[in-house]
């Protein structure tokens, strides 16, 4: 059984792909295919916030979902957020069940990682 916002965000994910390189622009990845998943992140930095993310994901149903609500919602986030940002969040917003909230703690990686990436680039 998928939840409601979880079919919306697998059937029309939002905000997929990812930035070409340039300034303010940070990325990260988490995972690796021959595991099962594998996410990357990118975003546009200005200032002190997230202006825009995008993702890519090789994943389940839930991985796709739970890549486009994230991207939506981490925008307008600062860097400490993303520090302390956890895949709880989107396990409960999505409904994702208990045998596959795993995949989501490779997502809290992958933003943990994005969180470094800005720290870098300051």
């Amino acid at each position: 059984m998928y939840s409601a916002t979880l079919i919306d965000h697998f059937e029309r994910p939002r905000n997929a792909g990812q930035f070409a390189p340039g300034p303010g622009v940070i990325a990260a990845t988490a995972g690796r295919r021959d595991q099962g998943v594998q996410f990357t992140l990118s975003a546009r930095v200005a200032g002190q916030t997230l202006e825009a993310l995008r993702f890519q994901v090789y994943g389940c149903p839930h991985c796709i979902a739970a890549g486009s609500w994230l991207t939506e919602r981490l925008r307008g986030c600062g860097r400490e957020e993303l520090r302390t940002w956890s895949w709880r969040e989107a396990a409960a917003t999505l409904e994702v069940p208990a045998e596959k909230r795993g995949r989501l703690l490779i997502l809290e990686d992958a933003v943990r990682s994005l969180a470094e990436a800005w720290a870098r680039l300051s």
